[in-house]
């Protein structure tokens, strides 16, 4: 399948409505359209005033068969633990000092597409992923990113909600090892458990058992859960209720310790999109994921981002060392050496 090279434009797929193309120009709005479909394009700290972005077209295109073409040339720069290492050092002193829980910095490693290849080549090859996976893009004429999340922010149909944690990171052949260790399932734990705690007092809230989700290269601890809302609400109402769960942000969530993961994230050079909800709006179902797994890029310069979370248990080797894992895994995804 040839991907579409207009000048600006959206990518998803669907649980339902299968892969959709939102060409543009787009036109942007504060709230969603009351009829018809919206992407939903924020940065983490969802500042931008005008986040639903509404496609001249929305097209259905067919799943990707043909093969992909020699990947492009990219000279990767090595990420220095340095930046890491002193983010790490102070997170560890808020949570001795009870402060923090949990928090989830993210290191970018960058690198530079060579010619006479672009970014947008990348569209293509982030469909090639696991049926476990949701591609997405979006993109205009001087940047973009795209990448293939496993995790959905949630699901909304009418009153029903449905979402995910998916916290608590090994490698396949240690899952033995993996389905007992104590720092992985208080990760996990912790990131179920607040969003049960948020979602609890707006209507009646169903959680299944925590299992391990095998996502090839990756195994985590995923649990899935199910709101029945007392009332209707919209989509943005529940974006900021679930946005970021402590699967990429902080717990306690509050005000302060939210603004001192963006300084954390700042200081680590993160791309402001990693992370951040992505969605599409479709006649009143909302479809929306967590921008993860993905490449970001300003003319030929890239950014491929990680995050990890550090509790009481983590060291600061382990967390290196998973960074880095999960790098070699999204470039899994991207078929790329």
């Amino acid at each position: 399948m040839e991907m579409p090279f207009s000048p600006s434009g959206a990518l998803i797929k669907h649980p339902f409505a299968g892969l959709l193309l939102g060409e543009g120009p787009f036109r942007e709005s504060a709230v969603p359209p009351e009829s018809g479909a919206a992407f939903y394009v924020n940065t983490f700290r969802l500042d931008d005033p005008l986040p639903w972005k509404i496609p001249a077209a929305l097209h259905s295109l067919p799943e990707p068969e043909d093969g992909l073409p020699p990947a492009p040339e990219i000279r990767w720069e090595a990420p220095s633990p340095d930046a890491y290492a002193q983010v790490f050092t102070e997170i560890m002193g808020q949570i001795a000092s009870g402060r923090l829980v949990k928090s989830v910095p993210a290191t970018p490693q960058f690198g530079e597409l060579q010619p006479p290849h672009v970014p947008r080549e990348l569209i293509r090859r982030a469909f090639g992923s696991s049926p476990s996976h949701y591609p997405y893009a979006w993109w205009t004429e001087k940047e973009g990113f795209c990448g293939a999340s496993p995790e959905t922010l949630f699901h909304q149909q009418g009153r029903r909600l449905t979402t995910m944690a998916l916290a608590g990171t090994a490698r396949p052949e240690d899952e033995g090892v993996f389905i007992n260790d104590d720092k992985e399932i208080r990760e996990h734990e912790i990131v179920a458990g607040s969003i049960l705690s948020r979602l609890s007092p707006c209507g009646s809230v169903s959680r299944t058992p925590r299992r391990v989700l095998n996502l090839g290269t990756l195994i985590h601890f995923v649990t899935y859960l199910t709101l029945e809302a007392d009332r209707p609400l919209p989509p943005d109402h529940w974006i900021r209720l679930l946005h970021p769960t402590p699967a990429l942000g902080s717990q306690p969530r509050t005000e302060e310790t939210l603004a001192q993961l963006d300084d954390w994230r700042s200081r680590l050079r993160c791309p402001p999109h990693f992370g951040a909800p992505f969605g599409l709006l479709l006649d009143g179902d909302f479809f929306c994921l967590v921008g993860i797994r993905s490449m970001y890029w300003q003319g030929r310069r890239l950014a491929l981002c990680t995050g990890g979370g550090v509790v009481a248990s983590s060291t600061l080797t382990h967390e290196w060392r998973e960074l880095k894992l999960k790098r070699e895994t999204v470039r899994h995804s991207f078929h790329l050496p």
